[in-house]
């Protein structure tokens, strides 16, 4: 086991440590969360890009701090990733499709404005888990991306978090926007006409996603 996934372990461990301490207050709180992802990335470098749709879904802890404040950490699936629009002298016009799928860990302090509405801010880390990559190229003959794989990302992302909440007797309702700083691809190596050739395409691009979410208080 790795160092993030046992840090992941024992951050689960200690939030449901810590709620259970917080039980007794009635602003506290444990439950799962789920909904939609609105996601591409950001660099200099993309002409165009698509969002791509995807799904989230996990656990929260809300722990009471006072009346108005909290802190919310949350262990989430989560799916991002974009479709981008490339051209360069190798392959010609191109679409790359990508479809990152991450654990992720938001890290929210809350602040109840009213007993049902909060805003939220945090950083939030993430562990790649699976990559599924689809690109068209004009010139066919090099089409490197189809064998990218998760070696060629990198497993970490990492930024930070801002939303909405709506709050009521069990159901929670918000949105959010997390603004990613790590550098989603490496550096890719591969072979043209016995050469090796070395390509950065990809390597300045960064998450940005935009998400909605419903949750249910247990």
């Amino acid at each position: 086991m790795n160092i993030f996934k046992k840090s992941i372990l024992t951050f689960a461990l200690l939030a449901f440590g810590y709620t259970g301490l917080r039980a007794q207050s009635e602003n506290s709180e444990v439950g799962l969360k789920g909904g939609a992802n609105f996601s591409n990335f950001y660099s200099n470098e993309v002409d165009d890009q698509d969002l791509r749709i995807g799904i989230q879904g996990g656990l929260f802890f809300k722990a009471a701090i006072t009346d108005f404040l909290a802190i919310q950490p949350e262990i989430l699936y989560t799916q991002k990733g974009s479709t981008i629009k490339y051209d360069n002298f190798l392959t010609g016009n191109a679409e790359f499709t990508s479809k990152l799928n991450y654990v992720e860990l938001p890290i929210m302090g809350v602040l109840n404005i009213t007993d049902n509405l909060n805003i939220h801010a945090g950083p939030y880390f993430a562990y790649l888990v699976n990559v599924n990559i689809d690109n068209k190229a004009e010139n066919s003959a090099f089409d490197f991306a189809e064998d990218l794989n998760e070696d060629d990302f990198n497993r970490l992302d990492y930024g930070v978090g801002v939303g909405v909440g709506f709050e009521f007797e069990v159901l929670r309702f918000g949105a959010r926007y997390n603004y990613g700083m790590a550098e989603v691809g490496k550096e890719q190596s591969f072979s043209l006409d016995g050469s090796e050739v070395t390509s950065d395409q990809f390597k300045d691009l960064k998450n940005s996603t935009f998400s909605l979410y419903i949750g249910l208080s247990l």
